[in-house]
């Protein structure tokens, strides 16, 4: 170590206070990007990992082909694995109510295929000879064929053939004829006969179509190749980077695993690894940018301190590069302790916050959680840009120190600077704080440039502080309200036609046997459009009939209306008027039934360009009249037409005969009704969706009796569901309707896409407070820094006052009202700047959510108490070392 670097090394040891402030803002620094390199690493790892759970561990493919192909790209050095998919052929399923999905499609899978295709396995076991086979969920799920475990089947397996060609899973069994799907007139033939033992189900695979013929069950492939069978192979690389150079090499299709490859940075479009590699960098020069101000002005002050010292040096030889080297050498010095702790810190950081939302990731589909993956490419890049952030930190102090002469430096010119003009302050000032106030109020305006420093990484820590808690309120406000119309977890489709063997109140009651739910129910809904007399209606709702002006009424006393029909089941209507106080009888009248309306409707203004909400009824009570088509046993609607004299007429075509047409004049065709309610309430049932229109709810009982000649196919029919486990109940309902024949396709899990909603607003709150909390910490050891040494230069002029008799309380008086100072200056400026900026994301906001305008009054709060906290903090220590100096010492130090 020579000579400048003792003298630096020195430095430090002399200065631990500032030495240790600067390590801590290298350390927070530091542990920035390595979380924001840390988290790209873990985040493609993540994709790639999702990527080969949902297409598997591959990134080449050859499908349809044979075996002797196989044996070539498995014998190549450049291939870390492969596997193949022998095609067993089809075979014809019995009683499968899917038509357009009549086969079993068997492929026999190679050694090791398990652990490289997406087969995910969710009862029983992976086959583990030819004699054994894996089914999938959908053959139940979507095809009604049912099997157990330990089943056997027997199939008659062979080759689909259409006009004398061989068919595969790419070609469905059908074509279109126009809108119409039309199946082909195609063929198996038989190969040979297999039995099978069925000993596990699994997932539908990715590798199958949607309009694939063939439902993919899975067996061991055949010990021996075989000539008349094709093959699909699977392969890996071990340099992803020469798949395609591969594929050239041997004329082979281009069937590549393209996401699995884009995540592992080889794609023939950069435009992902851009974007990601993009963000990660823009967050990381936002983090440059605040951790530059700190540790730039942490070796401005050392500077500035060692100015003289330099000074003596340079009058002694120094030379412009030794004293240069001098700052550098300090800068290494503290990176050397600080980037490292650094770095273990921000792994550490986003380890544990990865621990506790790796799951909320979900939602892009892959079911894991994603964890921890730090690459050595990540921990290189932080450490190099970290110490890049110290070292220009570090460059232009230096510069400074290397073009200030040596008599300028001893004298210290570039530190002092007398003004011309004295420093005025108002009589108001010294009756308010007295002599103390007056005295750090010229103490600010004379030195400006040292409180700004301060007074800007407060301001951008409110800002940041503030607009960042608007942003997430705002959000999850418009997230929540967007869900606020449902009250329900899932929810399952059907028609009043799927019922004609198991009833809509038999399924329920075979429903409710999930232990997990809490509420249930069904309705038989209709959409429709009636007349209501105004004096009924809100003055906005008549004004909303307006867009329903092509409907004709009785005359201008009424208006029209959509209504939304729907009759619940009896136990949960009874439940609803027991809820509302509302007497059974009443309202169950088969002579008069009545409704239970709710208002209170939330739509889409196209006009406004955003959802608001409007309340439509004035009373409890109130009428609507309905017209509906009769419907006619042996006939269905079949549109309507105008003769020569302009009648109209409905016509109905029968069922049985398509050329018989019934020609209905349009006045008997329909038939008048009218809708009676007998309670308004404005809190939504769990069964009930909130939408355009009214309400009217009635027993499910009362649905024959009050239209007795509408067809019930007419209705769709609709089971909700509350529960306490909605994927526990998502599958155990899945299992019942398949079971029972019904398609399990139309239940839909909404909580879950809830839930996925939710957690990207949790991600987006904890990664931003994240960096929102550690820029602000930079800020708070920038003003650490700052204040403590600006206190510690003005030693002397402490030294000065405390030797002209000033006590004790008049130094805390000073202090205080500089503490102020520095905590007004940077609210007067923050504020409104955060209040502008929340301004902005409420317009924004606005435009797609009816919100009213809010401050985040807790943030501002925080924000507020921390700035005081913070300064005041700073200089009760600072202070404290100032009380313990003697004045005599004070006065000799030459440092400013």
């Amino acid at each position: 170590m020579n000579i400048f670097n003792k003298v630096t090394f020195e430095s430090l040891k002399k200065n631990r206070t500032r030495t240790i402030v600067t390590i801590i803002g290298i350390i927070l620094s530091a542990a920035m990007i390595c979380a924001v390199t840390s988290f790209t690493s873990s985040f493609i790892n993540y994709l790639q990992q999702g990527t080969i759970y949902s297409t598997g561990d591959w990134h080449g493919s050859e499908l349809d082909t044979y075996y002797s192909l196989y044996e070539d790209i498995a014998g190549s050095v450049e291939i870390e694995h492969a596997v193949y998919m022998q095609q067993l052929g089809y075979a014809k399923l019995e009683n499968c109510r899917n038509e357009y999905k009549p086969y079993i499609f068997v492929l026999g899978g190679s050694e090791k295929a398990e652990d490289v295709m997406p087969i995910h396995i969710t009862k029983g076991n992976y086959p583990t000879s030819e004699n054994e086979i894996l089914l999938p969920n959908h053959l139940s799920e979507n095809g009604g064929v049912i099997y157990k475990l330990g089943d056997t089947l027997t199939l008659e397996l062979g080759n689909r053939m259409f006009e004398g060609w061989p068919m595969t899973q790419n070609n469905p069994c059908y074509i279109y004829e126009g809108s119409k799907a039309v199946l082909l007139d195609e063929t198996i033939e038989v190969r040979e006969t297999r039995t099978y033992t069925v000993v596990g189900f699994y997932e539908r695979p990715s590798f199958e179509n949607r309009t694939a013929p063939g439902y993919t069950a899975i067996t061991v492939a055949d010990s021996k190749p075989k000539e008349d069978c094709l093959y699909n192979i699977y392969y890996k690389m071990k340099n992803p980077h020469n798949i395609y150079k591969f594929m050239e090499g041997r004329n082979l299709s281009s069937n590549d695993n393209r996401d699995l490859l884009l995540y592992s940075g080889v794609s023939k479009y950069d435009n992902f690894t851009t974007m990601l590699y993009g963000l990660a960098g823009i967050v990381i020069g936002l983090i440059m940018f605040g951790s530059v101000s700190l540790i730039y002005n942490a070796f401005s002050i050392s500077v500035s301190e060692r100015t003289k010292q330099f000074g003596l040096l340079s009058s002694i030889g120094a030379t412009k590069s030794q004293l240069r080297r001098s700052v550098i050498f300090e800068a290494l010095a503290v990176s050397v302790i600080g980037i490292p702790l650094g770095i273990i810190s921000g792994i550490v950081g986003i380890g544990i916050t990865l621990y506790f939302v790796g799951n909320k990731f979900m939602i892009l589909g892959f079911p894991a959680k994603m964890e921890l993956s730090v690459s050595l490419a990540s921990i290189i890049i932080a450490a190099v840009v970290a110490l890049i952030t110290v070292l220009i930190s570090a460059w232009i102090p230096s510069k400074r120190a290397t073009n200030v002469s040596a008599v300028e430096a001893i004298r210290q010119n570039l530190d002092v600077h007398a003004q011309s003009k004295p420093v005025k302050t108002s009589k108001l000032m010294y009756k308010l704080f007295g002599l103390p106030g007056v005295l750090a109020n010229k103490h600010y305006k004379r030195s400006k440039k040292k409180y700004r420093a301060t007074i800007v990484s407060l301001f951008m820590s409110i800002v940041l502080f503030v607009s960042a808690s608007a942003f997430t309120d705002y959000l999850m406000e418009s997230v929540t309200g967007g869900f606020a119309t449902y009250g329900y977890d899932l929810y399952y489709f059907s028609h009043a036609d799927a019922h004609s063997v198991i009833s809509a109140k038999k399924l329920l009651e075979l429903f409710r046997e999930d232990a997990n739910l809490t509420d249930s129910a069904y309705t038989y809904t209709r959409y429709l459009t009636a007349e209501m007399n105004k004096e009924y209606l809100s003055k906005e709702a008549v004004l909303r009939s307006g867009s329903l002006n092509h409907i004709e009424t009785k005359d201008d006393s009424f208006a029209p209306v959509s209504i939304v029909l729907r009759f619940v089941n009896d136990d949960t209507f009874e439940a609803l008027l027991e809820q509302n106080g509302l007497d059974k009888n009443v309202f169950m009248n088969p002579e008069e039934p009545l409704a239970v309306a709710i208002d209170g409707s939330r739509y889409f203004d196209y006009d406004k360009g955003k959802y608001v909400y409007l309340s439509m009824l004035g009373s409890d009570y109130s009428e609507a009249n309905l017209s509906l088509l009769k419907d006619y046993d042996g006939y269905t609607h079949h549109g309507m037409e105008t003769d020569s004299e302009g009648n109209e007429y409905i016509l109905y075509e029968s069922l049985d005969n398509p050329e018989e047409i019934l020609r209905i004049p349009e006045a008997e065709a329909y038939e008048p009704f009218m809708l009676k309610s007998g309670k308004t309430i404005y809190d939504w049932p769990f069964f009930a969706t909130q939408g355009n229109g009214l309400t009217f709810i009635y027993p499910e009982s009362m649905r024959d009796i009050m239209f007795p000649t509408v067809d019930s196919s007419r209705y769709e029919i609709k089971f909700m569901f509350c529960s306490d486990n909605h994927s526990a109940s998502y599958t155990t309902l899945k299992q019942t309707l398949s079971e029972n024949g019904f398609e399990a396709g139309s239940l839909s899990d909404y909580a879950a896409s809830v839930e996925d909603e939710r957690n990207l607003v949790t991600i987006i709150k904890v990664f931003s407070y994240g960096f929102i909390a550690l820029i602000s910490l930079i800020a708070a050891a920038n003003v650490f820094n700052t204040i403590s040494t600006n206190i510690g230069l003005r030693r002397r002029e402490f030294a000065m006052l405390k030797s002209v008799g000033m006590s004790a309380k008049s130094f805390n008086k000073m202090m205080n009202f500089e503490c102020l100072l520095y905590g007004s200056r940077a609210l007067l400026y923050g504020l409104p700047v955060s209040v502008f900026i929340t301004w902005l994301i409420y317009l924004a906001v606005s435009e797609g959510y009816s919100t009213g305008f809010h401050l985040p009054w807790t943030a501002i709060g925080i924000a507020v108490l921390s700035v005081f906290i913070v300064v005041g903090a700073t200089m009760m220590y600072s202070m404290s070392k100032i009380k313990k100096d003697n004045p005599i010492d004070a006065l000799k130090n030459e440092n400013l």
